[in-house]
């Protein structure tokens, strides 16, 4: 019994995915799954960390904050932002986002992960000429469930303000799975420089085929931001409406 020759058909190819930053395509080629990944939105992660001084046993940000200067205490949040879909962040008003990564307790020997916490960028607050850029999570300690819920306030005060608005996080600490729990702590991060520019370099675009199309999502993110940023630093001046009222 013989065989027909088996004809060569040409390989299939498929697009590179995966994450790409500026200047190419991260190591790693074509992997199995990639045809069907391409069909994934195109998204954006990037890593922030910030820390500060902070107490146990106080319940305002600013009191924890002088507390933990004169004892040394200090919290840092490493974070990973993940943006699955930016389209769909860019349409909701609440811009939000995941959040994962690892909490530094003051006394704790040993970083403490976290997984599933909620980002939050530029969300209404309710107050005309307030929003809010929103990290909490969830974890546990020795047992016991704890949740760090942190916001920076983004409006438009008298003086120079936008960059300490935008870098410094107001954090409590609650006990127990969400923010009815009792507030254990609390303090006040802040984003340096040097690590502005480590979130920076970061960035990566997610599901997308070429630098080109990653470009357009740096692009369209920080379109986001800079629009967000006019709006309340240029279209809202109510800083001195507020002052001349109170006049």
């Amino acid at each position: 019994m013989t065989m027909a020759p088996k004809t060569r058909q040409p390989r299939a190819t498929a697009p590179a995915t995966g994450e790409i930053k500026a200047g190419g395509i991260k190591a790693g080629g074509i992997r199995a799954g990639a045809v069907k990944e391409a069909k994934a939105a195109p998204g954006l992660t990037f890593h922030e960390k910030m820390s500060g001084y902070f107490a146990m046993g106080v319940k305002d940000p600013r009191e924890g904050a002088r507390i933990g200067h004169r004892t040394g205490w200090r919290l840092t949040l490493r974070a990973t932002v993940t943006i699955p879909d930016l389209k769909a962040f860019t349409a909701d008003p609440a811009h939000p986002g995941t959040l994962r990564g690892e909490i530094e307790l003051p006394g704790v020997e040993r970083r403490i992960p976290f997984h599933d916490g909620i980002f939050h960028l530029f969300a209404p607050s309710g107050t005309p000429d307030l929003t809010l850029l929103l990290y909490e999570a969830s974890f546990s300690h020795q047992g016991q469930a704890h949740y760090l819920a942190g916001r920076k306030s983004v409006r438009d005060d008298l003086g120079l303000d936008l960059w300490p608005d935008t870098t410094t996080l107001d954090v409590r600490l609650h006990r127990g799975p969400d923010t009815r729990g009792e507030v254990t702590g609390a303090g006040v991060l802040r984003l340096g420089a040097g690590d502005l520019a480590a979130l920076l370099l970061s960035m990566r675009a997610r599901n997308v085929a070429s630098p080109v199309e990653a470009a357009r999502v740096f692009g369209a993110f920080g379109l986001l931001f800079a629009r967000n940023l006019r709006d309340s630093y240029l279209l809202r001046p109510r800083a001195y409406l507020r002052r001349r009222e109170r006049s």
